[in-house]
């Protein structure tokens, strides 16, 4: 007899920004991967990946000490991405978000210039671990220009726009996030082929499934 194996259901992104205060964004998301699979030894089906922004984002607020820089990001997200492919099935690394009007123009700028060298380095890893990569920084540029108001301030609060502050996202900034995401699944059919799981002996079976 053959049986259906086992695997939880679940969706997951560490993000950059889970960090607590004081410690360096990357190497903390180092550790809550690493921290949820010693407390929960769950296997994935699916998780989603990002992170950068922060560490780009403290050097700026020169905040150095939680600065993560371009070699120590790209070694950590490889870590990270190490650890998640011993027990995920299917990894999709989302590329970080420009920032918005956080501060001048000019600064915005080469924020923004640094960032994509990390997102570059996320898709080289990704691509290494063969993982999914979908580029969110072309779509949400695009949305950013149709919605910016003519007078946007650093820093200021826009309801109707993609940031709260120019690097966290509203609500319409999620939902842009969501689409792409929601599109990369649609065209890749990714879910159907997480549902179609593998058949083995009722005893492989039962050892999978921790019974």
């Amino acid at each position: 007899m053959q049986t259906p194996s086992r695997r939880s259901a679940t969706s997951s992104r560490w993000r950059s920004d889970c960090a607590p205060a004081r410690r360096r964004p990357l190497t903390s998301g180092l550790r809550i991967v690493e921290g949820d699979r010693a407390t929960t030894g769950t296997d994935y089906d699916l998780a989603f990946l990002g992170a950068g922004i922060n560490d780009v984002w403290r050097r700026f607020q020169n905040r150095m000490p939680e600065a993560v820089d371009l070699d120590e990001y790209t070694r950590h997200f490889d870590a990270m991405l190490d650890r998640l492919g011993g027990y995920t099935r299917t990894i999709i690394v989302v590329s970080e978000t420009p920032f918005g009007p956080v501060e001048d123009p000019g600064t915005v700028a080469a924020m923004n210039t640094e960032l994509a060298l990390y997102n570059d380095a996320a898709r080289a890893a990704a691509a290494a671990h063969g993982a999914q990569f979908p580029d969110v920084w072309t779509p949400f540029t695009a949305a950013a220009r149709h919605l910016a108001p003519a007078g946007a301030v650093a820093g200021g609060e826009d309801p109707g726009g993609l940031w709260s502050d120019g690097v966290h996202l509203t609500e319409l900034g999620d939902t842009v996030l969501l689409q792409q995401a929601e599109r990369l699944l649609a065209e890749h059919q990714i879910v159907n082929k997480l549902l179609d799981y593998p058949l083995l002996e009722r005893d492989a079976a039962l050892a999978a499934a921790g019974a």
